[in-house]
């Protein structure tokens, strides 16, 4: 083999390698980029659309709910993506105080229902109570409650003033203290608190 075919072969293989390590190079460009472009969109999706300036009193008026005065920990929020609004409102009271609040919200004969398909711990959704910080209701077994209602399921007062359709939860997670989750969402915007963007 002549030198002019040896330097043309070694020539063919450094360009054969260095064609490999761009294209290589390149697929891990892509993946990096995709991995980075989907991190950074879930993260955006968890954080989009949440109104600033919710209070769980206004929360409370919007939602049709009276709060008991007693209620500690109050947390609100409201999310507005491109198919629906979700309103929060949770707090915390006494086991007692909690079935007083629940009672006119049941329809007659019926009863709070224990969770017998939880999803599991660390399970988020993107318009959900982990926007407020805590965890998803859904994953709770033990002294958890669910019902629901919409306007007019009852005949009291409270089950009238009611505007949206609404999941109920009712944590006992120690014994005599109850948080309650309610969770609402509706096809029409909920209209946002004062100051809001």
């Amino acid at each position: 083999m002549t030198g002019t075919n040896r330097s043309w072969h070694r020539r063919l293989a450094v360009g054969a390698w260095v064609f490999t390590g761009l294209c290589v190079l390149g697929v891990l460009g892509v993946v990096l980029w995709s991995m980075y472009a989907f991190t950074h969109l879930a993260e955006e999706r968890k954080n989009c659309c949440w109104a600033e300036n919710v209070t769980p009193e206004w929360m409370a008026r919007t939602m049709g709910f009276q709060v008991p005065e007693t209620a500690t920990d109050r947390r609100a929020g409201l999310n507005s993506n491109m198919q629906y609004d979700v309103a929060l409102l949770t707090f915390t009271v006494t086991t007692a105080e909690a079935d007083r609040f629940l009672k006119p919200l049941q329809r007659e004969g019926t009863q709070l229902v224990r969770n017998t398909h939880p999803q599991e711990p660390g399970y988020t959704r993107s318009d959900g109570f982990s926007h407020l910080g805590l965890p998803e209701p859904e994953t709770f077994v033990d002294g958890m409650r669910i019902g629901g209602l919409c306007h007019g399921d009852t005949k009291t007062p409270e089950g009238q003033a009611v505007r949206f359709c609404t999941k109920i939860y009712a944590h006992e997670f120690q014994p005599g203290t109850t948080r309650i989750y309610l969770w609402a969402s509706s096809d029409a915007p909920i209209g946002k608190p004062p100051g809001s963007h």
